[in-house]
C-alpha cells in the first residue's frame, strides 16, 4: 500500500489483518416494530420494521438520539480466520476388529456462503426468481434471521444483505469411520490366503457444533473460491466461501484387502 496507509478497501487489505479479511456492516438483527431511531438510522424512502439492523459506530446526541444516519463509516473490517484449527485420527483394536476415526475441528472464524447472502442472488427476497429457503420477517414472526420480502432494496437485494452469508465458522467434523474385520489365519490357509481384511467404510458422517451446519443442513467446509459462480463480485479469488459447487457428499464404501 502507499506510505502512510493503513488500507485498501478495494483489495481488502488492511494492516494487522488477515489477507481473507472483509469490510461490511455487522448484521445486529432486524427491525421490529416500535424501535426507537429508525427514521434516523434508515431515513431514506421504504425503511421500515422487518428490515436488515446493522451496527451504528457514529455518536448520540444529549436525549441519547443517534447524530446521524448509518454510512459507509460503519463498515466493519471483520477477520474471517478462525482462532485454532485442528485434527485428529484415532485407531482402536480388539482381537480381530479394529476401528478407525478421522475428524478435524475448527473454533470461530467467520464463514461466508454466497447461498445465504447477496453474491449469487438466491436470496433477494423479492419474488423474482427462487429463493433458497429462509424463516422471513413478518409482524405474526418477528424474532427470525432474514428480512420482510419485498422491502428495502439495495440493487436486486434487500439493503445489507452481505451480511446474511456470515457464519459462526466454529465445526466438529467426523471425515472417515472405517470398521474392519481380521479373518483368523486358520480360516485361510485352505484358501491359500496369508490375511484377508473385510472393511467397511464410511466419508463425512457426522458434523458438530456448527452453527451453519444447524442452521442449513450443509457441510460447514469451504467448496469454492470467491469468484466462482458469482452474480456480484463481492469476494476475491482468494477467499474460500461456501458456494454453488458440489458440497462433500456422505459416501459409503465397502472392501477387502487381500494378502497371498
Amino acid at each position: 500500500m502507499a506510505s502512510g496507509q493503513d488500507r485498501n478497501v478495494n483489495n481488502l487489505w488492511f494492516v494487522g489483518y488477515n489477507i481473507n479479511a472483509l469490510y461490511d456492516y455487522q448484521y445486529v438483527g432486524l427491525w421490529q416494530q416500535g424501535d426507537p431511531y429508525l427514521s434516523i438510522l434508515e431515513p431514506q424512502t421504504g425503511a421500515a420494521p422487518g428490515m436488515i439492523k446493522v451496527l451504528y459506530t457514529g455518536g448520540y446526541n444529549p436525549d441519547g438520539t443517534p447524530v446521524r444516519a448509518i454510512n459507509e463509516s460503519d463498515r466493519q473490517i471483520i477477520n474471517t480466520n478462525p482462532d485454532f484449527t485442528g485434527g485428529f485420527n484415532t485407531r482402536l483394536a480388539y482381537k480381530n476388529i479394529d476401528l478407525s476415526i478421522v475428524g478435524a475441528f475448527q473454533k470461530g472464524g467467520v464463514l461466508i456462503s454466497s447461498i445465504y447472502g447477496s453474491a449469487g442472488y438466491l436470496n433477494r427476497l423479492t419474488g423474482r426468481g427462487n429463493n433458497v429457503d429462509v424463516d422471513y420477517w413478518t409482524e405474526e414472526n418477528p424474532d427470525v434471521r432474514y428480512p420482510k420480502p419485498g422491502g428495502l432494496l439495495s440493487g436486486d437485494n434487500p439493503k445489507y444483505a452481505s451480511t446474511l452469508a456470515l457464519f459462526d465458522a466454529s465445526f466438529v467434523k467426523i471425515r472417515t469411520i472405517t470398521l474392519g474385520y481380521n479373518f483368523n489365519k486358520s480360516v485361510l490357509d485352505d484358501l491359500g490366503v496369508s490375511s484377508l481384511r473385510l472393511y467397511v467404510t464410511v466419508q463425512n458422517p457426522f458434523v458438530f457444533g456448527s452453527p451453519y451446519y444447524r442452521h442449513s443442513g450443509m457441510d460447514p467446509e469451504p467448496n469454492s473460491r470467491g469468484n466462482e459462480n458469482q452474480a456480484v463480485s463481492s469476494y476475491k479469488a482468494n477467499q474460500l466461501i461456501i458456494g454453488t459447487n458440489n458440497p462433500s457428499t456422505r459416501n459409503y464404501m465397502m472392501g477387502l484387502n487381500l494378502t497371498f
